[in-house]
């Protein structure tokens, strides 16, 4: 007996002419279980221990702890983000490719890109946060700024290899909305955790201390031991999202069968080129970067505004921002609850906006006492919603083309980081001479400035870009035309030579 012929789909060309097209299924919706989101939550958590120092240590140690000049010291995190801006796109394209050896393939290819990323992070950062080893006494500060230059580079790439292939998942693992905004608030929720860690650790470090209230090159070996800590710390949570992370090996091919449906209505097949031709991918690309504008600036000078325009002991510029990072997870807690998660992100994200605008506005006072915690308690409600809604936006975005999904992370990553490197590098230089180990008066009042208007800006220029998508819904495409027979057999050809384990099934 004849196999059983599969069922066709007959489609009236003209008359007494038909084509027959075989019929294609559309996956349903796809799903993890709670744990392994707690697993794919904590694969973000080793990047996390990295930017907090980066972040909110690094400018304060190269200009107060090495004593490097405000200019160089903007110089070399600038060299950073704009390592970082390239190489998302970069890591975003090749993740979305199939450009690794087939041994990795058993992994993932997000998976593999992480590890990847992992393994660099962990021999550059420790080399970061160090002296010069072959610098002495007489040598010159560029030499010393040369030195550092190629550990941040090999170190910016490996955190966006982690970055962007950590975000690319979140589409990968689930296509439903509420689960997506879910992996969101737990990987921002270890986020949370891991910035605690880092402040607890320095201001456990910083107390031992004895003799000197502000931050100076007495200070190197602490800074040292918190960036081995980072190391040893991220790499066993590492172990975690390993163990328990499976990334599917068919999303590739499940996004075309999703895209190219009988259904009209279905999302058309996006190639990384094809990003370009959508507006919404402009808009929101503006609103992450401005998002992350307004976090980063604020957490970079926020050690700065506390100890030399607020007049406070050193302790203070890790017990502050442990105090925001609280507040940011409780606000993480609260938005993964099915009440908050029924909200539209709109709406969540203009709540952000008020909470960051009221927080710049105090920064214009003098605040004493229990009114800097109030401060930090609003800024860490801001950052929460407004990172967290602006990742959630952004898988909107993506909908169901996980096919790009990579590249559409690394093009977002790559505006917000140019941004602020830019930003930083311009702030440094503007910044007034003076004595680093000294409080003064000029500087007091700029980084006042620098903590109320350019977070300030970001926030109201953020407003204006939801205002131009408040009338749209974020991720809807339609197909632009039918596709050619031809083409569809060389989209089959591609899928399964790329996937041959689910021809063969």
């Amino acid at each position: 007996m004849n196999e059983e012929e599969p069922e066709r789909d007959v489609i009236q060309v003209r008359p007494c002419e038909e084509l027959v097209v075989p019929r294609r299924n559309v996956r349903p919706d796809h799903d993890i279980s709670f744990y392994r989101k707690i697993a794919y939550g904590v694969g973000h958590f080793y990047n996390d221990l990295c930017a907090s120092m980066w972040f909110t240590y690094l400018m304060i140690y190269m200009e107060k702890v090495l004593k490097l000049q405000s200019s160089r010291a903007g110089m070399l995190m600038l060299i950073g983000q704009v390592t970082d801006a390239i190489s998302t796109p970069l890591v975003g394209i090749f993740s979305d490719s199939s450009i690794l050896p087939s041994w990795f393939d058993k992994i993932g290819r997000r998976i593999s890109w992480h590890l990847i990323g992992t393994i660099l992070v962990s021999i550059s950062f420790p080399m970061i946060f160090n002296r010069c080893f072959l610098c002495k006494s007489d040598t010159s500060e560029w030499y010393e700024v040369l030195w550092f230059v190629p550990f941040i580079m090999v170190f910016q790439f490996g955190w966006a290899s982690v970055q962007i292939s950590h975000l690319a998942l979140i589409p990968e693992l689930s296509s439903v909305p509420s689960s997506r905004a879910t992996m969101n608030s737990l990987r921002y929720a270890f986020t949370v955790i891991a910035n605690l860690s880092v402040f607890f650790a320095l201001a456990w470090l910083l107390s031992e201390s004895t003799g000197h209230s502000t931050i100076g090159p007495w200070d190197l070996s602490h800074f040292r031991i918190a960036g081995w800590l980072v190391v040893i710390l991220g790499i066993t949570v590492s172990f975690v999202f390993y163990a328990f992370t499976r990334e599917p090996t068919n999303q590739r091919r499940i996004s075309r069968l999703n895209s190219f449906s009988s259904d009209a209505s279905e999302l058309a097949r996006m190639h990384w080129t094809s990003w370009f031709g959508h507006i919404q991918f402009y808009q929101i690309a503006l609103l992450y970067m401005l998002s992350r504008l307004y976090i980063n600036i604020s957490q970079v000078y926020f050690p700065f505004y506390i100890t030399m325009t607020q007049n406070y002991e050193k302790t203070y510029v890790a017990i502050l921002p442990m105090v925001s990072y609280l507040s940011s997870f409780s606000v993480s807690m609260i938005n993964s609850t099915p009440l908050v998660s029924k909200l539209s992100k709109k709406i969540l994200y203009t709540i952000g906006l008020a909470a960051g605008l009221m927080s710049c506005a105090t920064m214009l006072l003098d605040l004493p006492g229990w009114r800097i915690y109030g401060l930090a308690v609003g800024i860490g409600i801001a950052q929460a919603i407004l990172l967290i809604t602006s990742l959630s936006i952004t898988a909107d975005l993506i909908n169901k083309n996980t096919e790009s999904g990579a590249f559409v992370y690394g093009a977002m990553s790559f505006f917000d980081k140019l941004s602020n490197g830019i930003a930083y590098q311009i702030i440094e230089l503007w910044t007034p001479t003076y004595d680093a180990l000294k409080p003064h008066q000029a500087s007091a009042i700029f980084y006042r400035r620098v903590m109320v208007f350019v977070p300030g800006t970001c926030l109201v220029l953020a407003f204006l870009v939801l205002l131009s998508l408040a009338p749209f819904t974020i991720g809807e495409r339609r197909r632009a035309r039918p596709v050619r027979d031809d083409e569809q057999a060389i989209l089959d050809d591609q899928d399964d030579d790329a996937y041959p384990e689910i021809t063969s099934a």
